[in-house]
């Protein structure tokens, strides 16, 4: 239950929302017994229940509140007897679909005759018992279809009671005294999550993902079949979630979905503060409070300082006892949503560890930009299947694998070894990808394979080029920039193609002595077309790899381990920067 307790946690620190339409969110907190819709209609009528106008309204109009009783609020396609109690689709308001109007106007009548009326209601049961709306909307120019939902606004009723009816803060708290009295005949019962005694849940709101409609978070069959299995005689033998709770937790989580959640194919990953603070996203970069922007770091020190500057912000606007609740939601039916993933964290320790992933799982990503690649982007580069020289990840494998390495950043655990080896093959076949992507799968990488060393051997690998390490798989990384660098120096815009060593970079990453040689003698060709200064300071500098090599031939032949793609990527941005290369004669 920790989910729906915190959930209704949130909707208590939240009260001065509920209800309340706000320009920067893509929907508002609903109250109790209430849901959000997107309106297709909305029809004007005056007091009296005469037609001013209809409307029809874009496809992405903000979504509203409406009032919807348990059973409207969880009811399937085919539920023509639960209507919702003022708002609903055309097809409850015309009369020639008997049912479902019969329905309709039956219940918005006994609303409207019941001590908790409102004029907006006399105003609709009139209209809508006229029969006129469908020749109204015709004359209108609108086409709609008996699926379309139809909003209401009120105009001509006095300044109080005037405008939208989502809108009308009096005629929210109408319907829920009216509901509240309608189910007060029901027997109290433990609830599991406010621990309190309280009119129970018959059923409970669909809709917590938008994109999974349908989709319950707590749901229950009826009491034929396997229903309970043997396990109970009834449903309230087993937890009991009051109707309050259950409509605070799921009006909360709904909302918090819609404005904080991180979608990544069908889940849906959710990271928030119950009493409102902000805090980043457990998918994204930490970044600074607020979204204040800093220079790209250029070396590894400013790139500490600034994760460590953006640490301390967001810790200073955090309450000692403030905590973070991190889900995932995803549906595996139509009509079943489950949780994924769960944690709570106080938030304190969760932004260290968001500080601890994007200090170790980092590298340059452009020559003096560093930086730490999102989750998105291990993933993708991980297990995407090249097309057109980018990658193109399948929604499932997407989705499983964000949420393992979302859970391996909040919980702190070691970088996976077969996402690190993935990273390193897929590396190690740079010639399938082109341009700036190419770089982008080496950037991601290299900076998982410094986070993986890091995390299983305390092992940490700089930034830069360390031209004492003799480590061999490092040295044989150097010596295929190099081969790429001497080749490269010989092409010019217009004659430029791929590279003997990115050719056969997968061959010498599995028998790099003799891919090597090979190399080396292909090498001899370009090596005449250099310029002399150029040719001796590339000699000079492979002579120089190639003695911090060891002695045994047969250890060298040996398959490189991932370490060599840190040599390649060093020696390349060295190169490239070009720190100590000497000016030729003609360059003079």
């Amino acid at each position: 239950m920790g989910l729906l307790q915190k959930a209704v946690e949130t909707y208590d620190a939240m009260a001065s929302r509920v209800g309340v339409m706000y320009e920067n969110e893509k929907e508002p907190l609903a109250p109790i017994s209430h849901m959000t819709v997107r309106p297709q209609i909305k029809i004007t009528l005056r007091e009296d229940g005469t037609f001013v106008t209809a409307q029809a309204l874009a496809k992405n109009a903000p979504k509203i509140i409406i009032p919807a009783t348990e059973e409207s609020a969880g009811r399937t396609n085919n539920a023509a007897e639960f209507p919702h109690p003022l708002c609903d689709y055309l097809q409850y308001l015309l009369p020639q679909n008997q049912v479902e109007y019969q329905h309709y106007t039956a219940q918005l009548s006994d609303w409207a005759n019941s001590p908790f009326t409102h004029p907006a209601l006399h105003a609709v049961l009139t209209y809508v018992q006229g029969g006129s709306i469908g020749a109204d909307l015709k004359q209108a120019g609108i086409t709609a279809k008996e699926k379309s939902m139809v909003c209401w606004e009120i105009t001509g009723a006095g300044e109080k009671d005037n405008g939208p009816c989502w809108r009308d803060r009096s005629l929210i708290k109408a319907f829920i005294d009216y509901y509240h009295e309608k189910r007060s005949d029901t027997p109290p019962v433990l609830c599991m999550v406010s621990g309190e005694r309280d009119i129970p849940a018959g059923q409970h709101p669909k809709g917590v993902i938008s994109n999974k409609g349908n989709a319950k978070l707590i749901s229950a069959n009826d009491s034929s079949g396997f229903t309970y299995r043997g396990r109970f005689d009834n449903e309230m033998q087993a937890a009991t979630v009051s109707y309050t709770a259950s409509q605070k937790a799921h009006n909360a989580l709904r909302w918090l979905a819609a404005n904080q959640g991180v979608p990544s194919d069908e889940r849906t990953f959710l990271c928030w503060n119950p009493q409102g603070i902000q805090i980043p996203k457990v998918t994204g970069p930490m970044g600074r409070k607020g979204g204040g922007t800093d220079p790209d770091p250029a070396t590894p020190s400013q790139y500490q300082k600034q994760l460590q500057e953006a640490l301390s912000g967001w810790k200073e606007a955090l309450p000692q006892s403030a905590s973070v609740v991190i889900t995932a939601f995803d549906a595996a039916t139509k009509g079943r949503l489950a949780v994924t993933y769960y944690n709570e964290l106080l938030a304190s320790d969760f932004l260290d560890r968001l500080h601890h992933w994007e200090a170790s799982c980092c590298w340059e990503k452009d020559l003096h930009v560093i930086q730490s690649p999102s989750l998105f982007q291990i993933v993708n580069w991980a297990f995407g299947t090249p097309r057109n020289g980018k990658p193109e990840t399948d929604g499932l494998i997407l989705k499983r694998q964000m949420q393992r390495l979302a859970a391996c950043r909040v919980d702190k655990a070691p970088f996976p070894l077969d996402m690190e080896r993935a990273l390193v093959e897929k590396a190690s076949h740079l010639l399938l990808y082109e341009g700036e992507n190419r770089q982008k799968l080496l950037f991601t990488a290299c900076a998982a394979i410094r986070k993986y060393h890091y995390d299983h051997s305390k092992e940490e690998w700089d930034m830069s080029l360390d031209k004492n390490c003799s480590d061999r798989s490092y040295v044989f990384g150097r010596l295929l920039a190099v081969a790429e660098a001497v080749e490269n120096s010989t092409y010019t815009d217009g004659n430029r193609r791929e590279t003997n060593a990115m050719r056969m970079q997968k061959a010498f990453a599995l028998r790099p002595m003799s891919t090597w040689r090979i190399l080396e003698e292909k090498l001899e060709t370009y090596y005449k077309q250099l310029k002399p200064g150029l040719q001796q300071y590339y000699r000079k500098i492979t002579q120089e790899i190639v003695d911090k090599l060891p002695v045994s031939d047969n250890a060298l032949n040996q398959k490189l381990e991932d370490i060599y793609l840190l040599g390649y990527y060093h020696q390349r941005a060295y190169r490239t920067g070009k720190t100590d290369e000497p000016k030729t004669e003609e360059e003079s």
